[in-house]
């Protein structure tokens, strides 16, 4: 089984052409901390960066560095589409802090992959895949959607093979 699953997704599931999948993905809170708790792994500058998911696209972000001394709690609003243009793109806007973030003081301490451009936190959702079956499957992804309910992150996906 695994072989053929390995095989489809190598081919970029080429063998599937036609494929069009509409999926709601509920993230639990819980596992949103465990993918940015690996994605900061061996980050130096970043101590600790905890999120807590509320309704209506916002978001907390407790945040220690060892670049600043005091904890960052930033209030973000997460765009509810995704960008496609390019590499995927997930923005937010800065709704406290906003001074850091145009000072660049924000911008010295995030990994690669997330930058500050004014009052909006952008996010290049491929640098932080390794894997290239992870960016196989990504490349399948049309278009997608962001919701937030109370400690959880609902992705609404379309998924094609052409």
């Amino acid at each position: 089984m695994d072989e053929i699953f390995f095989r489809l997704v190598n081919s970029g599931f080429l063998e599937l052409a036609g494929l069009r999948v509409h999926a709601s993905i509920p993230v639990p809170e819980h596992i949103v901390n465990e993918i940015i708790q690996a994605a900061l792994r061996g980050n130096r500058k970043i101590n600790e960066c905890r999120v807590s998911i509320d309704e209506q696209n916002r978001v907390n972000v407790h945040l220690r560095t060892s670049l600043w001394p005091w904890p960052l709690h930033l209030k973000l609003r997460l765009e509810k589409s995704v960008d496609f243009t390019r590499s995927p793109t997930i923005r937010a806007s800065l709704e406290n802090h906003v001074l850091l973030g145009k000072l660049g003081a924000l911008s010295r301490t995030l990994p690669s992959g997330i930058r500050i451009e004014g009052d909006q936190v952008v996010v290049d959702v491929r640098a932080f895949l390794s894997a290239p079956e992870q960016i196989r499957i990504l490349n399948l992804v049309k278009s997608a959607e962001i919701k937030t309910q109370e400690a959880k992150l609902i992705l609404d996906v379309k998924i094609e093979v052409e």
